[in-house]
């Protein structure tokens, strides 16, 4: 970048010019006038995208602190080399900053294969951007998380609804006043068969029939067959003897057929 074009800047004609030009000038002179600039043409994107989530009275404040990080996050990451329109390129980061905040207390409370697949889905992106300073495409995405791109799509439609303040879903994932912006969970499938791995589409069907499971027969699952305990620790754990351990494992396994059956 020529730094000298920016070096005798006027104040009054930077108020015209565009936010992408704006941020050049920041970037080569560490122009407070110009960075103020872009602030006051940028914030309302900030705060529109933080009313979007929903969040009760005191969280309101923190969201939209949040989304404002992030605006400044994407005013020093933004490269208009790579990205020509910096509105689209903020739109990401803001709400990536969001999600961040809100993601482990808002999906904990959806269904678990929303949650387990959001897991899989931000540890990718977290290592992406590390290798690679930027966010990755849908097909990047897609081959990451071995999912195909029309599953990827879905699993962004449902977190979406998820986390945004969109119309009533129903458990099936489909809105119950409208069929406009539905999102469809068969369609998030695996993009290709890996050896010793379930495939997306039986994660899925076992983490939501894991969800049917009530109580002490789902944490004791959990603990088993998720977390390595054995019978006898798991016991020692919640207080109970390794026999009731095994009867609470059986049934689970019970119920876990039934569902298995019956879906």
């Amino acid at each position: 970048m020529n730094d000298s074009k920016y070096k005798n800047y006027d104040i009054i004609k930077l108020r015209d010019l565009p936010v992408e030009e704006l941020i050049k000038i920041y970037k080569s002179c560490n122009s407070s006038d110009a960075l103020n600039l872009i602030i006051k043409k940028t914030w309302k994107l900030a705060y529109k995208i933080a009313g979007k989530f929903r969040s009760s009275k005191g969280e309101k404040k923190d969201i939209q602190q949040v989304a404002f990080t992030g605006l400044v996050v994407a005013i020093n990451r933004f490269n208009p080399k790579i990205s020509s329109k910096f509105s689209t390129y903020a739109v990401h980061c803001i709400k990536g900053e969001i999600l961040h905040f809100v993601r482990d207390g808002r999906l904990v409370r959806n269904p678990r294969w929303l949650w387990e697949l959001n897991k899989i889905f931000n540890s990718f992106i977290k290592n992406f951007e590390i290798d690679n300073n930027r966010y990755p495409t849908i097909g990047e995405i897609s081959a990451g998380m071995n999912v195909s791109i029309e599953g990827v799509n879905e699993f962004l439609k449902a977190k979406e609804a998820a986390l945004y303040d969109f119309k009533p879903i129903d458990e099936n994932g489909k809105n119950i006043s409208d069929n406009g912006d539905s999102y469809n969970k068969s369609l998030i499938r695996s993009k290709e068969y890996k050896s010793f791995d379930l495939v997306m589409e039986d994660k899925i069907l076992l983490w939501d029939a894991i969800d049917k499971l009530r109580g002490l027969n789902k944490r004791i699952l959990i603990l088993s067959y998720f977390l390595g305990f054995s019978q006898k620790e798991i016991g020692k754990k919640i207080g109970i003897s390794q026999k009731s351990v095994s009867r609470n494992l059986k049934e689970s396994i019970r119920i876990l057929k039934g569902y298995y059956a019956g879906s």
